[in-house]
């Protein structure tokens, strides 16, 4: 038997240079680019935060809890450095496939995927791309069709603009055809860092069990100065496969949103807004969820409420090759179900009436140097909801977060 195992090696074996020499003539039309960034930051908060990743990613401020005393508990400051968002990627381009450009890229940074993580490296994106004279196709994780690429805020927090933006990256497959200067682009994704909420906490099974993907369809108006569209996102969630009772169970809910947006190019200054009306929105890191707005009494049986969220930003920044500034400003409102709610409620910190912020910031560019400072106002209203969480009798507590940053890019 070792033999004829070692035959079978010397023979693979004998074959390898005739092998490693049509692979090398493949490989020979790819192009392997690695880049990336080292980046360090500080920051400040004057008052206790909702937040992720030991308060890197802020959301908004944390709402008053009094001691004894009646002293506020979360008025308290903090500060912090991290180097954790140190990123790597690597893009590459290979041969035709199916007359259409190929390219693949994976892209990971080192702030872990939860607070138990941090260091640890993540994976952000990893995706194919098909690019044909006017289609593409793309596979693999990426920004979920509603954090559209080209309006990404130009601000420096880590949050990207949330809970005002959409911030999500998500598997999915994605398709693009353009005529002219339209593109129309349809994608079917699934969920995995960012998740809804429910029964189990914060899960992908929701979705999963619904067995219908997260659909989105868009439309972009795409000219030398104006980038713009529009776009439709449904979802199913299913909460349970069994009730309380032991019944069997496949009672869901439909979520569905809306969302516009334009980028504006003027010089010396660059606009970009975006508004987004929707339900279950809380994958997004954004207000949003559900809520039991009735219960069988035998079988224990659920039906379900979105509860509606609007959301809104804009940002304005100069283009400058040294020296840019830019100024942030988001707002977002809840609206509550359509049903009362009877029951238990998934949802970010439904007690939440509205948010805003404004955030400017200044940045110092020398080749690959960038030097960037940041102060970010957030005030969130905390109050009562009524029958149909609709949030009433609420005040506005305020953070603000002042954010110093420094990067050397690759």
């Amino acid at each position: 038997m070792r033999i004829k195992f070692s035959l079978a090696i010397l023979a693979l074996t004998s074959l390898f240079p005739a092998f490693a020499q049509e692979t090398s003539t493949v490989v020979e039309k790819q192009i392997l680019t690695w880049s990336g960034f080292v980046r360090t930051d500080a920051i400040f908060d004057t008052r206790q935060v909702v937040e992720a990743r030991e308060g890197y990613l802020l959301l908004y401020p944390k709402k008053v809890v009094l001691d004894k005393n009646g002293e506020d508990i979360n008025a308290h400051g903090s500060y912090n450095q991290y180097a954790m968002t140190a990123r790597l990627a690597a893009k590459v381009t290979g041969p035709d496939v199916l007359n259409a450009k190929t390219m693949a890229y994976i892209e990971g940074d080192f702030t872990g995927a939860s607070n138990s993580e941090l260091n640890s490296f993540r994976l952000r994106h990893a995706y194919l791309k098909l690019k044909w004279e006017h289609s593409g196709f793309l596979a693999g994780q990426y920004w979920h069709p509603l954090n559209v690429p080209e309006m990404l805020p130009n601000v420096l927090a880590l949050n990207t603009g949330a809970p005002f933006h959409p911030y999500n990256r998500q598997p999915q497959f994605r398709f693009d055809y353009k005529s002219g200067k339209l593109n129309t682009m349809l994608a079917i994704s699934t969920q995995r860092d960012y998740t809804n909420t429910g029964p189990a906490g914060a899960s992908t099974v929701y979705l999963r069990n619904s067995i219908i993907p997260n659909l989105d369809a868009q439309v972009h108006y795409v000219s030398e100065k104006l980038f713009a569209g529009a776009g439709i996102d449904y979802k199913k969630l299913t909460p349970r496969l069994v009730t309380d009772s032991n019944f069997k169970t496949n009672s869901g809910i439909g979520c569905i949103s809306y969302t516009a947006f334009a980028r504006i190019k003027m010089k010396p200054v660059e606009i970009k807004m975006q508004v987004l009306y929707g339900q279950g929105l809380n994958d997004q890191c954004i207000m949003g969820g559900y809520g039991v707005s009735s219960t069988e009494v035998l079988t224990n049986e659920q039906q379900y409420s979105p509860l509606n969220y609007f959301s809104g930003w804009m940002t304005i920044q100069t283009t400058g090759k040294t020296w840019q500034y830019s100024l942030f400003a988001g707002y977002s409102k809840g609206f509550g179900a359509k049903d009362a709610i009877t029951g238990p409620v998934y949802a970010r910190d439904a007690d939440i009436d509205y948010l805003y912020r404004v955030s400017p910031n200044i940045t110092y560019i020398n080749g690959k140097l960038v030097i960037a400072a940041e102060c970010e106002y957030t005030a969130a209203a905390y109050g009562k909801n009524d029958a149909y969480y609709k949030v009433i009798d609420s005040s506005p507590i305020a953070n603000t977060r002042i954010m110093v940053s420094v990067s050397y890019s690759f």
